[in-house]
Order: structure tokens, then sequence, then C-alpha cells
């Protein structure tokens, strides 16, 4: 039984390890790559977990979070049958290929995570080693580019690493910190038992190393709220780690910094373009500011959304949702505002294929039931983890939980940082 774990744990660590590195392969995107071979993985891991008969057992012991988890997946498949587009539904589109398939595999994958002992120390090896590479990759990138100007494939002249997207690796990073600092806490924990050992060290080492090296890959990325998440996990680590007296002024400081970069965002867009004007303008000039905002898109999203709110469009079918909702001489009275509002024109020419808030595409995949059991498989982690008795790590999981939860309002996914939750609630129901 050992032996079968240990083979079991190896392909799935690796999943976790090597999906992000993988990148753009001749036709192969970069997203198709990496959806591709997660599939490809968690088949092989599923196969030797069904091999070994004992773990069957597994299957017809369900908890409450895994009871939500097939849920989900059964509304998202229900919703895509009905929705707009099948074959798009189940096998996913470009650019994202989240289709049923992969929400399927993604279910497979949270259902091994949390039958398997895998210690949380090993996780945060995967992602840590996963995210040094990511955050090497990017640095040399932006320094062979501004330093160098060497030319080479960019997002709107932003680096991209493995991903293709600067705030898709920006958003992996972030989320890989909690466990830069989990291996820190390891080590301190393991030198304060019994006399240091060179792996613990090393694991000190990595966590710090990895940790400082994803900071800098996020602030090259220029992904701003990736930065302004990733500098309040950077305080809230450092000030852990300081002794009481300085805690205090440490917190003083750090107000007066996180002030100063609250001001800097405000004043370089990222309140003002992308809430605050757009929500004052209601005839915005679009030849001087894009439509691409989520102050324009998440109300005709919401409207769209509500149209059908039980059953949704199905999943990969926001684009088709969107065509649909700006056909003309469907609703009279829509054409004549549309005609008079420059903000629905311009989304009306644009390609639109997620909202850039999760709950929302959620509720326009698979309509309320399957934004609502999604809420309660949150909420149920939440109150499993506040049922947890080993601290150590239950701080990690709650704030890796957390940032994730608050990336996603304001950010797409890639299926990196779908695997990344999957592999949370794993943890926490494994628990």
């Amino acid at each position: 039984m050992k032996k079968m774990s240990l083979i079991l744990n190896l392909p799935l660590l690796l999943t976790v390890f090597l999906t992000p590195l993988l990148s753009q392969i001749g036709e192969f995107g970069w997203e198709q790559v990496k959806v591709l071979f997660f599939i490809i993985a968690s088949s092989l891991a599923g196969s030797i977990y069904l091999w070994d008969k004992s773990n069957l057992t597994n299957l017809t012991n369900w908890s409450g979070i895994k009871i939500l988890a097939l849920i989900f997946l059964l509304t998202l498949g229900i919703t895509s049958f009905l929705g707009l587009d099948q074959t798009s539904s189940f096998l996913g589109r470009p650019p994202y290929y989240q289709g049923f398939i992969l929400y399927s595999f993604l279910f497979l994958f949270f259902l091994m995570v949390s039958s398997m002992p895998v210690k949380i120390e090993k996780w945060a090896l995967a992602l840590v080693s996963s995210s040094v590479i990511v955050s090497v990759l990017a640095i040399e990138d932006f320094i062979l580019m501004s330093v160098f100007h060497i030319s080479f494939p960019t997002y709107a002249g932003r680096v991209v690493s493995t991903f293709g997207q600067p705030n898709f690796y920006a958003g992996f990073l972030l989320l890989t910190l909690p466990f830069s600092y989990c291996l820190i806490v390891i080590a301190r924990n393991k030198a304060t038992k019994q006399s240091p050992a060179d792996n613990d060290k090393l694991l000190w080492m990595l966590g710090w190393g990895s940790g400082l090296l994803s900071v800098l890959g996020i602030l090259v990325s220029c992904s701003r709220s990736a930065i302004l998440l990733a500098l309040m996990l950077l305080v809230l680590g450092l000030t852990d780690q300081l002794k009481n007296k300085i805690k205090i002024g440490l917190v003083v400081l750090a107000a007066v910094f996180a002030s100063i970069i609250i001001a800097w965002t405000a004043s370089s867009g990222l309140v003002g373009n992308e809430i605050s004007r757009p929500i004052k303008t209601f005839n915005p000039d679009l030849t001087r500011e894009s439509i691409e905002k989520r102050a324009y898109i998440w109300p005709v999203a919401f409207k769209i959304a509500i149209q059908k709110p039980l059953k949704g469009y199905g999943l990969e079918n926001i684009e088709n949702a969107f065509a649909d909702y700006f056909q003309k001489n469907k609703h009279p009275l829509f054409e004549e505002n549309l005609q008079i509002s420059p903000v629905l024109i311009s989304l009306k020419e644009l390609v639109i294929d997620r909202s850039h808030n999760y709950p929302l595409d959620l509720l326009l995949f698979g309509g309320a039931a399957s934004l609502g059991v999604w809420v309660l498989i949150v909420a149920l982690l939440f109150w499993k983890l506040k049922q947890t008795s080993d601290g150590r790590h239950k701080n990690v999981l709650v704030i890796s939980l957390v940032i994730y939860l608050v990336w996603i309002q304001f950010q797409n996914q890639s299926v990196v940082h779908l695997i990344y939750f999957w592999l949370l609630a794993g943890l926490i129901d494994g628990k």
C-alpha cells in the first residue's frame, strides 16, 4: 500500500510541478498544451489510483465537500447540454479550453488529492519549485527586452514567461507565495526541535529564495492587482517573523507604505481607469480609452446572465451569449438604446469570452445553480479549516484560499489557477 501510494503521489506532484512550465509548442497554444498535459497526467494518476482496489473504498466515503463538488460538476454538465453550443461546452474552445471534460478531470484530481496522504510540505515543494522557474524565465525575458532590446513574443509589451499572458503567470506566482512561507515555517519549526540539518537549511533557503523571486517576477509582469496582493502577503509574512515589540512599528510602516501604493495605483489608472471613471462617465470618449474595462463589461454581462438565471448558457459560451444579446431587432427598445450608447456599440464589436470575474462567469456558464453550489463549496472549505487543529498548515491554507478568491474577482483564470483551487479543496477536505 505504501509503495502504491508513492507511485500515485509522483504523477500528482509532477502534474502540479510541470503544468505551469509548459508553453506554446508549434500549433498548440499556451493554454491548450497545459490542458492536454493535465488531462493526460490525471488519466495516468487515475489509472494507478483505480489499480489499487483498496482505493475503491475511498469512493464510497463521501464528505460534504465531495458531494457538493459532484453536484457542481453535474450542474455544469446539465447546463452545458442545454446551452448554446454543446460541442464548445464539452470540449472547450480557444484560448482556454475549459469545457466540461476539463472540469471532469479537475474533479478526479480533487478526489485523488483529498484521499492521498501527501504532506503539505511536498505540495509546497512542487508549487514553489515550479514558481522559481516561471519567475526566472520572466525576469530573464524582462532583462533581455529592457536592457538588450531583444525581441520575442510579449503581451502588449509585457513579458509572459510560460503562460502567454502576464496576468496569468503573475497570478500563479502570487498564489504560490503562501507555500514559500510554508517552507520557511516548516524549516524554522524543525530547527527549534533539533539541531538544524542541511535539508532544513535548504527548505529555509528555498522558501525565502522562491518568495523573493516570485515578488520580482510579479513586479516585471506589471500586473497591478498582483503587485498589491503580493506586497500585502510580504508585509504579513515579515510581521509574523518579527518579535512583538517590532510588530507595532512595522504595522505603522506598512500602513504608510500601503497608502503610498494605493495612491500610486489610483493615479496610475488601476482604480481610476478601471472603476471610478467608467462608472461616472456614461458617454466616454472611446477614441482615447479602451472599452475593455470591467466597469463596462460587468453590467452588460450581468444583464445577459439574468436573462437565463437558472440554466445559464453552458461552459465556454460567454462569447455566444454576448453575440446573441447584441442581435439586431431582437429587442426594439434595446436596439434604440444601442444606437445612442458608445459603450454598447463598442462592446458589440468586441469578442468577450470571459468577464474577468469568476463568480459572474459561473453565473453565465451554469446559472444560479452552478454559482450557488460553488459558493457552498467555498463556505464548507472555510468551515472545515475552522475545525482543523493543525494551526501551522491551517494558516497557509486559509491565506491561500483567501488570496485565490480575491484574485478571481478581477482576473481571468488559466487552467493552472483552476488546478490550484481544486488542489486546495483536496488538501482541506483530506484533513
